[in-house]
């Protein structure tokens, strides 16, 4: 009888032992479940993600006391408050029954500065701030609309806002830039200025063109602030329609590395922007045969010689055709 007992506490051991194996390994392989889950999907993750501690702000907000009106600051910035007349800023501040920028709205509270006389060290000043500093300020109205403008090149590189626009001296009313389009970019971009001057180039310094036509100054998702999707022609056949496709037998180079891999987008030597100034030898830069290449190389009856004609005098529908594979027509 006793030895019964004993055999059955034994059995039930290993049947609760066998059970807790099993949930172990259950949770275990829902752990590693769950993990991969997680792996192969991004916004889940970061959905789960535990969130990172934010600090608290230590800033207090101004006292409504502490602002003086901007009429205040006309009694000795006479000529800088006349000039602000015009200023979008000041229309901006009229429309919200001038509660909204005004000199305060960017100079910050100054009634400090008036008490102390005019002391310069109780205000913001802009030409003493880091380029940082003026960013944080700039970007505390304007962030909807420059949101990638910290990781473009010009937010990489310590350029301000400060640096193309100007608050109280502009030339370009528009936008308050310093200078007008192309000068102001020339102004660091001496690089790309001769490339203009080239015998077909877009017509930039005509007039008929701008940089920010084709570029985002403040940044964008794709290399040299280009305004463009992810399909690399974007910000080129929004004027070159003919272009744009889709196509039913598509140009892969076109879609893969974009335009530039055949044309110079600021100008050339070459006819239609090209690259290379004989036609065959730019199409022979893919469509040669090589392990470096996937595109096909020329037929063997294809003659290369100098005094025949281009490629694109027989396929001349070379940015893509509904028609043919070739793109004979």
């Amino acid at each position: 009888m006793l030895m019964t007992l004993k055999s059955k506490d034994r059995s039930m051991d290993d049947m609760m032992n066998a059970v807790r194996r099993q949930l172990r390994h259950g949770a275990i392989a829902l752990l590693l479940a769950s993990g991969f889950w997680l792996a192969g999907n991004p916004a889940a993750y970061a959905k789960n993600a535990p969130k990172p501690q934010t600090a608290v702000a230590t800033t207090a907000p101004a006292n409504p006391a502490d602002f003086v009106g901007s009429e205040a600051c006309a009694t000795c910035h006479a000529d800088i408050a006349k000039g602000l007349d015009s200023n979008p800023h000041t229309r901006i501040a009229q429309m919200h029954g001038n509660a909204g920028t005004t000199c305060e709205g960017c100079h910050g509270p100054g009634k400090a500065h008036v008490d102390g006389g005019g002391d310069v060290t109780k205000i913001f000043r802009f030409t003493k701030a880091t380029p940082k500093e003026i960013d944080d300020k700039c970007l505390g109205c304007h962030q909807g609309n420059h949101a990638s403008f910290e990781r473009s090149a010009h937010g990489e590189a310590n350029v301000s806002c400060l640096n193309c626009h100007s608050i109280h001296k502009f030339a370009d009313s528009a936008h308050l830039l310093k200078a007008s389009q192309p000068n102001l970019c020339y102004g660091c971009h001496t690089d790309v200025k001769p490339d203009f001057s080239q015998p077909f180039h877009h017509k930039v310094d005509e007039g008929l063109m701008s940089c920010s036509d084709c570029h985002n100054p403040h940044g964008s998702f794709q290399k040299k602030g280009l305004k463009t999707a992810p399909q690399m022609d974007t910000v080129c056949v929004k004027c070159h329609t003919e272009t744009a496709g889709p196509f039913v037998f598509e140009h892969p180079v076109v879609k893969v590395e974009g335009c530039t891999a055949c044309h110079n987008a600021h100008g050339s030597p070459n006819p239609r922007l090209l690259a290379r100034s004989n036609v065959n030898t730019l199409c022979l830069q893919c469509h040669t045969v090589s392990g470096d290449f996937t595109a096909p190389g020329i037929p063997t009856f294809h003659n290369q010689a100098v005094q025949y004609q281009a490629c694109t005098i027989c396929h001349t529908q070379i940015h893509g055709s509904n028609a043919n594979t070739f793109f004979f027509k």
